[in-house]
């Protein structure tokens, strides 16, 4: 499996035209949210799904599958404007997620 995701990711990249089930930016920015949402999280003993939490319960969470993220992140990366105001709003997001905790006493 990871030698044909890394020979796809190399073709893909490759490509300059959008994937046929390109993730919109507004799911897109939603999904790296969450993911660096887990990520932030790894350090705690959080165990859902099979004693398990990993990106596969995102991708279920939002109806996709990894290759599909990773041919829609490869695009958006090729694709400076649009990727940087995806990881712009996603930190917004989180500063607003941030600041909300921070306004609880």
């Amino acid at each position: 499996m990871k030698k044909y995701l890394i020979i796809s990711i190399f073709i893909m990249g490759c490509s300059t035209n959008a994937p046929e089930n390109l993730i919109s930016e507004e799911k897109m920015e939603s999904i790296i949210f969450d993911i660096m949402i887990l990520n932030a999280s790894s350090s705690y003993d959080l165990k859902i799904d099979n004693d398990m939490i990993s990106d596969e319960l995102i991708f279920r969470k939002h109806d996709i599958d990894s290759a599909q993220f990773y041919e829609s992140e490869m695009y958006y990366s090729r694709n400076p404007r649009i990727h940087f105001n995806i990881y712009s709003n996603v930190k917004r997001r989180i500063q607003k997620s941030i600041d909300s905790i921070k306004n609880i006493k």
